[in-house]
């Protein structure tokens, strides 16, 4: 999870990162002890607010104390994010198993990232549905 969550962060330049992860309350123990073992391009920086909350759905299944300080729900600046949004998707994925189980990985890559790229697109044409656009037009 480490080389997942700084790969991911390589460049960009925040001053304030949320991670969420099922067990973010035991990950972010020594993060920092642990980060010293990646490439100086990797770390993040001491300059940057660094919080750790642990998902709605996986929140009920820690401790009291686990609840009280990873709670996204009681955490500033996370409003009423759930942090679930990747399994999310994951009941649309499924039944792409069968066929993809019997792929090679250029073949599963190819075709994990088709689906995905259309579940993106009718997320994106999805919004236009839920929101109003105003445009005017003037010759």
């Amino acid at each position: 999870m480490d080389f997942v969550a700084l790969s991911a962060i390589i460049g960009i330049m925040l001053l304030w990162i949320v991670i969420t992860y099922d067990i973010g309350c035991q990950w972010s123990k020594n993060l920092g002890l642990r980060m010293q073992e990646f490439p100086e391009h990797m770390r993040i920086s001491k300059d940057v607010k660094l919080d750790v909350g642990v998902p709605s759905w996986h929140i009920k299944g820690h401790g009291q104390k686990c609840q009280d300080n990873y709670n996204l729900g009681y955490m500033k600046g996370t409003g009423r994010t759930c942090g679930e949004e990747i399994e999310a998707t994951w009941s649309h994925t499924n039944p792409l198993a069968p066929s993809v189980r019997e792929m090679g990985p250029g073949a599963r890559h190819e075709t994990l990232n088709d689906h995905w790229n259309g579940w993106n697109f009718r997320k994106v044409v999805g919004l236009s549905m839920s929101s109003y656009c105003y445009c005017y037009c003037y010759s």
